[in-house]
């Protein structure tokens, strides 16, 4: 009868030797490089029953893969450590032989790794230690447990010549991509983990089968584990890793010695890091009403890498104004996802004066350390700022008579509404001329002005019509502007003939 237990290991730490401190996490350690910080948890244990089991076990037998170690690494604050690369060892006598042959496994998304574990030969009996080491930034996370190897009755029977079948199992990341080498990150991985299960001719599980592998094109990406043995689930378990180019690829997997293969679904090898000429950014509105504190613009980011593709979800980007504010007080900037992103700027105080444009500068840093940014310009006036100019935009029109009245006792006047250094009117602006004689009647000409993404004064046509001009004479018209609750009014004189229209 096989007894299962958990077996608590004893972990040593130097620097709580040195301190005669005591206590901590039975079976797993951390310490920073100078053992002064702990730099993670790792918690090995053995089980049982294959890579679904929970089971501890302090025993396996001499002749049959009947363990696997695994780990569960996570970092200072109890968060998975993702892609870390895990290498198990025995510690004491030899007594036995870890698969893949590497004695590594890399963690994955829940930090978890695992290794089989197995007698080194059937007359490999005793007691030893499994020992799990993880390298973190901080330092190293040690975890061990003690393992008793004992004897078995030998299965004389070749598991190569049982395997029947090899079927494509599943492939981590589940959404079957990876991100090209260096461009790696939170959810952005840069490796792939690939199991496959060898079953009989009863479509049972077969242990101990020796599978190859290889990948379709090839060298497309690292393969990490060209063989492996299956364990007793019958999975086996290759992993790759991208290289520098985006690509589609396949990983074959073939029982060593029979003409038994399968192959994976298609991999995807895509999205490179941020490059400068890959931002792309634009506003949902360029001229902003400096009256009103909240007046806003959705600035667009988009970012995609060398090839073309967006940029992996979470890439941060940060955004800043010279005046105004942007972002949010949680986030400065953005992240991005689908390769795109969007900050808020809003007018508050420092405004800046006519004249001054406001620059919004968003940037991202790549693994290199370089950083790449872009700007867009956004302009914010008032109304009470607002005159017309003539047509060479030098004086400001004090007199708007028209040069001419046709035989119907119309005529057109135009001009270029904006500021005294050549700013155009906020978004939205309405212009109404409001004569004070009966005698004229004026209209803002359709189409004119447009008064958004323009970085100077607009054009516009007024339209003047007499009605009973018995006699030549003059008045005054009112230029009304208002741009939300702001309101600026200048007024203008315009002369007239008598006319009768035809």
């Amino acid at each position: 009868m096989r007894v299962a237990k958990f077996l608590t290991a004893v972990i040593f730490v130097s620097q709580l030797m040195a301190c005669g401190g005591g206590g901590g996490d039975p079976g797993s350690s951390g310490s920073g490089t100078d053992g002064s910080a702990q730099a993670g948890v790792l918690t090995l244990k053995i089980v049982s029953g294959g890579s679904d089991s929970t089971t501890a076990t302090y025993s396996i037998t001499a002749s049959e893969k009947t363990a696997r170690a695994k780990v569960l690494l996570t970092d200072r604050s109890g968060s998975p450590v993702a892609n870390s690369i895990v290498t198990f060892e025995e510690s004491g006598v030899s007594l036995l032989k870890f698969s893949p042959e590497s004695k590594t496994a890399l963690t994955n998304k829940n930090g978890e790794a695992e290794i089989d574990v197995e007698a080194l030969s059937t007359t490999s009996i005793g007691a030893t230690t499994v020992v799990a080491t993880a390298v973190l930034e901080k330092g190293e996370a040690k975890g061990s447990q003690n393992l008793a190897v004992t004897s078995a009755v030998v299965i004389g029977v070749d598991p190569q010549t049982v395997a029947s079948a090899l079927n494509f199992v599943s492939v981590d990341p589940s959404d079957k991509s990876i991100v090209i080498a260096g461009s790696g990150g939170n959810s952005r991985s840069e490796s792939a983990i690939l199991k496959f299960k060898v079953v009989d001719k009863n479509g049972d599980p077969v242990k101990d089968v020796l599978v190859d592998f290889s990948v379709v094109p090839s060298d497309a990406v690292k393969l990490n584990i060209s063989s492996a043995k299956s364990n007793n689930d019958g999975v086996v378990t290759t992993s790759v890793s991208s290289k520098s180019t985006p690509t589609a690829v396949i990983i074959r997997a073939s029982v060593n010695g029979r003409d038994i293969f399968s192959q994976s679904d298609q991999l995807t090898v895509t999205t490179g890091v941020a490059v400068a000429r890959g931002f792309d950014l634009s506003a949902s509105k360029f001229n902003l009403n400096t009256d009103l504190s909240g007046d806003n613009s959705t600035i667009r980011i988009g970012v995609i890498d060398v090839n073309g593709n967006p940029v992996s979800d979470g890439v941060p980007v940060i955004s800043t104004a010279d005046f105004g504010r942007v972002g949010t007080s949680g986030r400065g900037g953005c992240t991005t996802s689908n390769g795109i992103c969007n900050v808020e700027y809003q007018i508050q105080n420092p405004r800046p004066a006519d004249g001054q444009l406001i620059n919004v500068t968003v940037s991202t840093q790549v693994g290199s350390g370089l950083q790449i940014s872009d700007s867009i310009q956004l302009t914010a006036t008032s109304v009470s700022w607002l005159d017309l100019y003539n047509d060479m935009q030098t004086d400001i029109i004090t007199d708007l008579s028209p040069i001419s009245w046709d035989v119907k006792c119309k005529a057109t006047v135009t001009g270029f509404i904006g500021t005294n250094n050549r700013f155009p009117a906020p978004a939205g602006t309405t212009i109404e001329l409001q004569p004070v004689s009966d005698i004229v009647t004026a209209t803002v000409r359709s189409g004119s002005p447009t008064l958004d993404k323009a970085f100077s004064r607009t054009r516009v046509a007024f339209q003047f019509e007499l009605k009973d001009a018995v006699a030549a004479g003059s008045t005054q018209i009112e230029l009304k502007f208002t741009a939300g609750n702001s309101v600026s009014s200048v007024f203008k004189t315009i002369s007239y003939p008598a006319c009768d229209p035809v």
